[in-house]
């Protein structure tokens, strides 16, 4: 039964603490040259997971990729690949860092994967210039049970996909999700400031689930789709990025620069489109200086700047959504 829309102050939040993953993932390679079958099972379950598709090398030249920017920052010795963390506690804050850049992106513009992509699709696939890189220790800070299309309004036809570059077991905190909940609509509660947490009543405790990731296994996750990074109690990062695919031919996303704004206007020069001009209104959902943050309408022209590279969501002539690019 979908949920209506959630605006409840007084209600208990759903903690990651509070997600027991007893349900187990299903692998769907069986799936993957049957199209119409693939579709049903993630518009059902709300998720794909496929083992070992992606081209093996390329999964280790972006672990390494990874590790070394890890190794910088002291949080693995240099050379190791296995993720082995030193005791060094990580500075935080580093899943869009200019560190990364490249990675996700050479990694999933592989030919190989990019047939991959393909068949997960439909259709020849682009990404969304939306990437988080994640190198968490031990005992990290959890995040929050989330449902990625709630915080992106305006993205048509887009499949997140989350990758695991080393192996990850239950322990190391790889994803859980809420299997079959994509059905019922969104659950953030509105009646709560950012980010709206999720009740914890909102969820039924038996459809978690997850599994040991592998490298080279890619876990697509429906956008309505409820999920969490669990706790990584293991001795070793975890090393994982969360990227999205969309339509190469009608991307709705766009990388963009800006070249200038009004009160109620930006104009962009937009990657494969051009220069374009935007209006904006108090519905624009704008998060163009932090990802996390939703800023006001009303301070537009007062935080907005020359030069920012933004991820452009349009519906003809308006912005649906301003977002700080992380192109990858």
């Amino acid at each position: 039964m979908t949920v209506d829309v959630i605006n409840r102050p007084e209600a208990e939040d759903l903690h990651v603490q509070d997600v027991v993953a007893a349900g187990e993932l299903e692998s769907c390679n069986h799936l993957l040259d049957d199209p119409e079958a693939l579709n049903r099972f993630y518009e059902d379950k709300g998720y794909i997971l496929l083992r070992g598709v992606f081209d093996r090398d390329s999964v280790a030249r972006a672990r390494d990729e990874m590790l070394a920017v890890a190794a910088k920052m002291g949080l693995v010795e240099p050379g190791d690949p296995t993720g082995k963390w030193t005791g060094k506690p990580s500075v935080g804050g580093m899943e869009e860092s200019d560190l990364y850049a490249g990675i996700a992106k050479r990694l999933i513009e592989d030919p190989a994967n990019q047939a991959v992509m393909e068949k997960v699709l439909g259709e020849p696939a682009c990404s969304v210039p939306i990437v988080q890189y994640r190198t968490y220790p031990p005992h990290s800070k959890l995040g929050t049970v989330h449902q990625d299309g709630f915080y992106s309004p305006g993205i048509q036809d887009y499949r997140p996909v989350w990758v695991s570059l080393t192996p990850c077991t239950r322990d190391m905190g790889g994803l859980a999700l809420a299997v079959g909940q994509n059905k019922r609509g969104y659950f953030h509660n509105v009646g709560k400031p950012n980010p709206f947490p999720i009740p914890r009543d909102a969820i039924p405790a038996e459809s978690w689930a997850t599994t040991d990731y592998m490298p080279g296994d890619v876990l697509v996750v429906h956008p309505c789709t409820p999920h969490c990074g669990l706790a990584n109690s293991s001795d070793r990062l975890r090393v994982s990025f969360d990227s999205r695919v969309q339509s190469a031919a009608n991307p709705s996303a766009v990388a963009a620069t800006v070249k200038s704004f009004t009160p109620t206007t930006v104009t962009v020069d937009a990657d494969r489109v051009g220069e374009i001009t935007l209006n904006i209104d108090k519905d624009s959902y704008l998060r163009p200086i932090d990802p996390g943050v939703r800023e006001s309408f009303d301070d537009f022209v007062n935080y907005m700047k020359p030069g920012m590279r933004l991820v452009v969501v349009r519906d003809g002539e308006r912005a649906v959504m301003l977002r700080k690019a992380a192109e990858g």
